[in-house]
């Protein structure tokens, strides 16, 4: 039997959170498809509130299986305080607590110009 080798990045999908369990389908769902499109990404959700894990927990998650980098993707509409506040704080212990990864943060998702399209032609469509 041969040993696989660890995963070597990693994917946390951030988000709010909500206590109502289908809030978390959609965000399970990106989950999903990014382990679809790409077999080798390790990837997690994570929540600053309301459900779990938070993120130092899916960070941990991820350090634990081997993983030399993590991009986190806050899965915001916009620049708001959670992501202009709340993620950095979070950041700088994660940081200090793991200095041997590294770790990359992404522009909210709602930020980025493609998002903005889709969501735009998704208001146009009429059934």
């Amino acid at each position: 039997m041969t040993a696989t080798a660890p995963h070597r990045h990693g994917i946390v999908l951030f988000a709010h959170g909500s206590r109502d369990p289908l809030w978390h389908r959609p965000m399970q769902a990106v989950a999903e498809r990014i382990a679809s499109l790409e077999p080798q990404a390790q990837v997690v959700c994570a929540y600053l509130e309301l459900s779990s894990p938070d993120l130092p927990s899916a960070v941990q998650a991820l350090a634990t299986s081997g993983v030399g980098a993590i991009t986190i993707c806050p899965m915001f509409l916009g620049m708001g305080k959670h992501a202009r506040e709340d993620l950095p704080r979070l950041l700088d212990d994660l940081r200090a607590q793991y200095p041997a990864l590294a770790f990359e943060v992404t522009a909210s998702v709602g930020e980025d110009p493609r998002f903005i399209d889709l969501m735009a032609r998704i208001a146009l469509q009429r059934k």
